[in-house]
Parts: C-alpha cells; structure tokens; sequence
C-alpha cells in the first residue's frame, strides 16, 4: 500500500475555507485552476483583484456617461426637430426619454460587463481570503476615487440612473 505516492504525484493541494483566512501559497479561487503556487503570484493575483474593481467602477462610469450622451443628444433633436442630428427613432416621447434598440444594446452590453465581472469579484469575496477581501474594498475606494465625481450634482447625490436621490 503506497498511499503517499498518489498524493505526491499530483501535487500541493489547494487550501481553501469558507472562514475567514490568510493564505496564500496554495490557495485556489473559482477553480482548481485557479491555483496560486507562489507568493509572487499571489501579490499579482491581488493586484489584479485591486484593478478590476477599480475598473468596474470605470465602467460604471462610462454607462452613466453615455446615458447622459443620449438623453442630450435626444433632448437636443426634441428642440431642433427639424434637423435630425443622432439619426434617433425614439428619443424624448411626451418628456420621457426612451432609447433605441441599437442605444440600448451597448446599455445591456456595458451593464453586463459590469455584472459579470461584479459576479467574478462577489466569488472571490466567497473565499473569505484576508488579502483579496481587503484588495476589493480598496480597490472599490480607489476607483469610486477616481471615476465617481460625477455622482454629485448641486450638493445632491445622484444614483445611477442619474437622478438626485431622496
């Protein structure tokens, strides 16, 4: 019976807990593929955690941006509606703002992007790792940082659909 041999051949095991944890060598996310064999690779895997949260910011951004962009250029074909500046079908019908399909395509296409890598980051969070945990909060801080000044209207915060809050 040589049971040490199986378990030598196929290599360190992946240490995962759903309690709260430090590790690093050896520990897995998402899949057994996912398997941080250095400490070296787990600073970069945390980095990386830190920059997409940042970024999912920056995407949040950039929807609210382009919503903006078309509400403008409808607002803008409502009054010179004799001149057809964007090509919109829809645009502003009795003061309601309704975008096109095309418009609303790149909408869905910039939430989901958001979405997905929000989920990637919530199973991450679901590893209950020390370091990626605090990767994600800091990285949510650096990028609301950066990307959400245009969040505050008048002394007002705005949600995401652009509108003052309560």
């Amino acid at each position: 019976m040589d049971m040490g041999s199986d378990s030598m051949a196929q290599g360190p095991a992946c240490k995962i807990s759903m309690l709260w944890n430090w590790y690093t060598v050896d520990s897995c996310f998402v899949s057994k593929d996912w398997h941080i064999r250095s400490e070296v690779a787990f600073a970069f895997n945390v980095i990386c955690v830190f920059i997409l949260v940042a970024l999912v910011e920056g995407v949040r951004r950039y929807g609210r941006e382009y919503d903006r962009r078309i509400v403008r250029l409808a607002s803008l074909n409502n009054i010179y509606s004799g001149t057809d500046l964007s090509g919109l079908e829809e645009g502003l019908k009795d003061g309601i703002f309704v975008p096109t399909w095309p418009q609303q395509a790149i909408r869905a296409s910039i939430f989901g992007i958001q979405f997905g890598a929000a989920y990637i980051l919530m199973l991450l969070a679901m590893y209950y790792n020390g370091f990626i945990i605090f990767a994600i909060i800091l990285g949510g801080t650096a990028g609301y940082f950066i990307f959400g000044r245009d969040t505050v209207v008048g002394g007002a915060s705005v949600g995401e659909n652009g509108a003052a809050c309560c």
